[in-house]
């Protein structure tokens, strides 16, 4: 326990002492901060198991400082003080991020209960996390970043149907990685040791597509001066994949789904055929039922590619993989440029967390490279992005600060209102407000009102 590592964040120096004490006893490494701002030059500088976070605090609040540590280090347990504690508290400290909560005031052993516990759980994550990681390093799926709950079971499924020899449709939106998620399951198919053949089917017109797909023979159409394989004889005994299939035309899903269903094709210029045996692999970003119904995609063609479907989460349902994925990119793009590693601001990974990515993973990709070959610093600012999300960064960043101001702003009217009806009687304010009257003078200190005041109106 002596080389577990403790942040305490309170503004309230009585209680960072307490806690300091009461930790150090207990066996744990423990260090303060007074403030957010404080709270984040830390966690910047060092690694802590556990972090404790006070949710009223002047500058940026609790919650702020939660989301950001939890961007710097997915490992580390948060539980935030409140003195607020009601439900909505908690589940909104856990949606950014929190482990748990404990209400002011506490106990040493509740301190030191909810300690225990947030690093119990922690071991029991990082436990399940290393048999994760070694499943998928073993299985090959180390190339693709995530540890969310949408990935795991992104995992899960490659395990299932990489072994198998069906053809596979995978959907998702442009950018979250479906050659990546195909390059993947071939080399643990069967078919590991056979050729690997990605086509874009919207790189192409189609007369150009036609003879790319399937060859063509000398002389078969001007400046055919030899005879040539197309992609889909090169392709035979291993795996085609055929990205954004949405984009072929009429003809050519007609001519796809003959050579499937016979496994023969014809050159473009030839009477012959020429045996092929392939799995194919296609994607696409378009909604194929809607395709279907419009007539612009052949249902027997897609029921013949759609044996197993594999559903990409886009990144704006695993923003829990944001900052994983950003700081992987951030070391890869450092190593190629020669750069010494930065690491993201808080305002950068505020932002991160807080914009749609429409995207997903290609463009959060593009958005770490820009910043590293521009950047000077060493660490990435906002500054150091790409032009075009200038004007998404105010109102992303504007949010929270406007929701935090609007919530002191109710808060503290509700305070005067209280104390003016009771004559500045805390006692009997607290009864009314269900509050302790250390909740009542804490407030009061924290919007600079004088009890005193209250008692001569």
């Amino acid at each position: 326990m002596a080389s577990t590592r403790v942040l305490v964040t309170d503004d309230e120096r009585e209680i960072l002492v307490s806690c300091r004490k009461i930790l150090e006893r207990a066996g744990y490494e423990v260090s303060t901060a007074a403030d957010g701002g404080e709270a984040l030059k830390l966690l910047k500088a060092n690694r802590y198991d556990l972090f404790f976070v006070d949710l009223m605090m002047p500058g940026r609040s609790g919650m702020e400082i939660v989301s950001l540590a939890r961007a710097l280090d997915p490992a580390m347990m948060i539980i935030m003080f409140t003195a607020y504690a009601t439900l909505d508290t908690a589940v909104e400290a856990i949606k950014r991020g929190a482990f748990d909560y404990l209400a002011k005031p506490f106990t040493a052993e509740q301190l030191k209960l909810a300690a225990a516990r947030a690093l119990n759980h922690q071991k029991l994550q990082q436990e399940n996390l290393s048999l994760r990681e070694q499943l998928a390093t073993n299985l090959g799926f180390d190339k693709i970043i995530g540890t969310s709950e949408a990935m795991q079971k992104l995992f899960a499924m490659l395990q299932k149907v990489m072994r198998s020899d069906a053809n596979i449709l995978v959907l998702g939106e442009t950018g979250t990685g479906k050659e990546l998620v195909a390059r993947t399951i071939h080399a643990h198919s069967f078919r590991q040791d056979k050729p690997f053949v990605a086509v874009d089917c919207a790189a192409l017109p189609e007369h150009l597509l036609e003879s790319e797909l399937f060859g063509h023979e000398k002389g078969a159409f001007t400046g055919a001066n030899q005879m040539t394989r197309g992609l889909l004889e090169m392709a035979h005994s291993g795996t085609l994949f055929l990205d954004e299939i949405g984009e072929l035309t009429p003809l050519l899903q007609s001519k796809l789904l003959r050579t499937l269903q016979e496994r023969e094709l014809r050159r473009l210029g030839s009477e012959k055929t020429t045996a092929v045996d392939l799995r194919v692999i296609a994607a696409t970003s378009r909604d194929v039922r809607a395709e279907i119904r419009d007539k612009h995609f052949r249902e027997d063609l897609y029921y013949r590619l759609n044996v197993i479907t594999v559903q990409l989460p886009p990144l704006r349902e695993r923003r829990a993989d944001i900052a994983l994925l950003a700081n992987h990119f951030l070391r890869a793009f450092s190593r190629q440029y020669g750069r010494l590693p930065a690491t993201l601001s808080p305002p950068v990974v505020e932002f991160f967390l807080s914009y749609g990515w429409p995207g997903n993973v290609r463009e959060l990709q593009n958005v770490i490279q820009h910043a590293v070959l521009l950047g000077e610093g060493d660490s990435v600012e906002l500054a150091d992005l790409p032009d075009y999300l200038s004007c998404e960064i105010k109102p992303a960043l504007s949010f929270q600060s406007l929701r935090e101001t609007q919530s002191e702003a109710v808060e503290k009217t509700f305070l005067i209102e209280l104390l003016k009806r009771h004559h500045g009687n805390v006692s009997d304010a607290a009864v009314e407000a269900q509050m302790t009257r250390k909740m009542i003078y804490r407030l009061a200190k924290k919007f600079a009102l004088d009890v005193e005041q209250f008692r001569q109106t």
